[in-house]
């Protein structure tokens, strides 16, 4: 396996920050498939050597979870896997941001020995480190102090005590070194003038003793060699396929979600075929029917749209910082995304629909059943692809919804049922055909009442029915049509949407 001399992979100061559902030995397994061009058996190998490696066999089948959320694995655990998804692609430079902030004594101990050990296995760490205690503090091979952007002091923990010392600023004993360090290196608010001197002393000494020329002299030592290639990505059908049994996983394993939305749409399929209970054929019966169809559509819109308009808030810095560290396509992470939503934001509907249908006596021939789940079915799409785009979008999810309103609003005012679309200003009509409501809408009722087998029903009177909408009984597969040309319009906005906000937050 290639090393990656060049690999600049950070180690958050947080949590691991992944699908808390997901398991250790899961996570380290879906990580090697996304960092790793190798065959199953050798990312299996590598998984369990460095699980072994870093002491997470004992918890290699505990939840991540979420602190405060989801009960998860600790801190230390969660500390150390992060190293483990890190040192997957063999990485020789490895950069580490604060790795001991918010432990124990005891944690942070284990974690700065594990890159102890890591670095005394040919790997070069860098850590940013804040208030190490004394024990740490002496066993890191070389210190750098900046201050006031320069460079304070460089050398070892023991060189770093006899140059304070030099430079009038001796260690009190039993005092901690880093922490005294820290102090004279940092600009008191009440005594600013002198504190900004103090450093300036102090920076300049170090330019002009031995541990300054010394840092000089193994720099221009450093031989000047080509890197090898870095490793390559294992390509886009293996990163979807990856990333999509890491959302399924989480969705799966997080069921309250799938539950309510069904239980949902179940309540609300009774409650509509109750509200229109067996229409009968008559004009009464008629707008009846056409209000069953269009809160149907409604339903499908506004319970979709802002339910899913609130993943991207939490999910994006995750996604951005495994993006920029190289381990997939924005695309790769866009589609398996989309096919993870669509069995939640699919089938919920197709069972509200078939719920409420026989029981408010809709045309119930095989053939218009099935056209009617298609246009559910769509009319759903159509909101879920809307709602990721505004997710993708916007920064914030109450900004997202904020927007969301006057839109769907507007969408639905454009349906048909509040009033005929031919007789809106010329200025606002076309506006009708971006609206999955006017398509769904006429698709349904076209559906309902251009195939009634019944000798009361004459053409004259489904005509009658359908120009109070401006609506064509042709026009079933052009809705159908439309409705696809808008959920292929959002997904693709929101993908460039994504994009652009990924690549803008480094």
């Amino acid at each position: 396996m290639a090393q990656r001399p060049a690999a600049l992979t950070t180690t958050p100061r947080a949590s691991v920050n992944t699908e808390e559902q997901v398991t250790d030995i899961k996570c380290t397994r879906l990580q090697a498939k996304l960092r790793m061009k190798a065959n199953k058996a050798t990312r299996i190998e590598r998984v369990e050597e460095i699980m072994d490696m870093l002491g997470l066999q004992k918890c290699r089948n505990s939840k991540i979870g979420n602190p405060g959320l989801v009960k998860g694995i600790s801190g230390g655990e969660a500390r150390r896997l992060t190293f483990a998804c890190e040192l997957l692609s063999n990485p020789s430079l490895l950069f580490a941001d604060e790795p001991t902030s918010g432990l124990d004594s005891f944690m942070a101990a284990t974690v700065v020995q594990i890159m102890r050990d890591l670095a005394n296995s040919g790997r070069t760490l860098i850590a940013i480190i804040h208030q190490p205690t004394a024990d740490l503090y002496f066993q890191f091979d070389k210190i750098i102090f900046l201050s006031l952007g320069r460079t304070a002091f460089i050398g070892t923990p023991e060189e770093s005590i006899q140059f304070f010392s030099d430079c009038g600023h001796p260690i009190p004993k039993n005092f901690n070194p880093p922490e005294w360090i820290q102090e004279k290196l940092s600009v008191q608010p009440t005594d600013e003038m002198e504190s900004y001197q103090r450093i300036k002393d102090i920076i300049q000494v170090f330019e002009t003793t031995k541990f300054s020329k010394t840092s000089t002299i193994e720099l221009q030592m450093i031989p000047s060699t080509k890197l090898p290639p870095f490793s390559e990505n294992p390509g886009f059908f293996v990163e979807t396929g990856a990333l999509l049994k890491r959302a399924s996983i989480d969705v799966v394993r997080s069921p309250a979600q799938m539950r309510m939305k069904l239980i949902q749409k179940i309540v609300m399929g009774l409650f509509i075929g109750s509200l229109y209970w067996q229409q009968p054929l008559d004009w009464r019966g008629v707008r009846n029917t056409n209000s069953a169809l269009y809160f149907l559509i409604a339903e499908l819109t506004f319970s979709t749209m802002f339910g899913i308009m609130t993943f991207m808030e939490h999910e994006l810095p995750l996604i951005a910082r495994e993006y920029h560290d190289g381990l997939f396509y924005v695309i790769s992470y866009y589609v398996s995304r989309c096919l993870s939503y669509l069995p939640l934001f699919t089938f919920d509907g197709a069972v509200m629909v078939l719920i409420s249908y026989w029981m408010i006596g809709l045309n119930n021939t095989w053939q218009q059943v099935l056209k009617s789940i298609l246009i559910a079915v769509l009319v759903e799409q159509s909101a879920t692809s809307c709602g990721l785009f505004l997710a993708c979008l916007f920064e914030t999810t109450s900004v997202a919804i904020a927007f969301a309103v006057p839109i769907s609003g507007l969408f639905a005012l454009l349906s048909g049922l509040y009033g005929n679309t031919n007789n809106f200003p010329v200025y606002i009509q076309w506006m009708q055909w971006t609206s999955w409501f006017r398509y769904g809408f006429e698709g349904l009722v076209v559906n309902q009442w251009t195939k009634i087998d019944n000798p009361k029903f004459s053409n004259f009177f489904r005509n009658f029915i359908l120009d109070q909408f401006s609506f064509k009984a042709d026009n079933y597969h052009l809705d159908v049509i439309g409705l696809g040309s808008i959920v292929l319009f959002f997904y693709v906005a929101g993908y460039v949407a994504l994009l652009v906000r990924i690549r803008m937050s480094r």
